[in-house]
């Protein structure tokens, strides 16, 4: 079992939390594995990888999905099993790029991760950017817990 308790303030991660488990729902709709190859004429094969990413994309989804909904997540509590972390880490890193890609579009890499002042951003991008933060110290703790 894996289990560590975030260093950021837990107002924050029970502010964040209804976002960041609405942010996983929606990356549930729109999140479908492409075949890298357009041109493949191979129809079995495209189907077989698909299929097989799918089914990965699955098991990662809800490994992640058990870490958002236990209770203890939105006071900061990480507490998954120790052979569901890399399953978590894929879908943490699905999440983060998802909030990137849909609601951080207007801050660059750099400012991201090196950190930003929150004063001059709306509500909106100030909750997003908090909730990125929050995954990405999930991802570094279950990080230092493998090693």
């Amino acid at each position: 079992m894996i289990e560590f308790r975030l260093k950021i303030d837990s107002r924050i991660t029970r502010m964040v939390s209804p976002l960041i488990r609405n942010s996983f729902s929606t990356t549930g709709k729109v999140t479908c594995p492409e075949f890298p190859y357009p041109e493949e004429s191979d129809v079995e094969l495209v189907d077989s990888w698909q299929s097989g990413l799918r089914e990965e994309i699955a098991q990662d989804r809800l490994a992640l999905a058990r870490l958002l909904n236990d209770a203890r997540f939105p006071h900061g509590y990480v507490v998954i099993e120790e052979d569901q972390a890399e399953c978590v880490l894929r879908g943490l890193s699905e999440l983060r790029f998802f909030i990137r890609e849909h609601r951080l579009d207007s801050i660059s890499d750099d400012e991201l991760e090196n950190g930003l002042s929150l004063s001059g951003l709306s509500k909106d991008i100030q909750s997003f950017y908090l909730a990125y933060l929050v995954l990405a110290e999930i991802q570094e703790g279950l990080i230092r817990s493998l090693t």
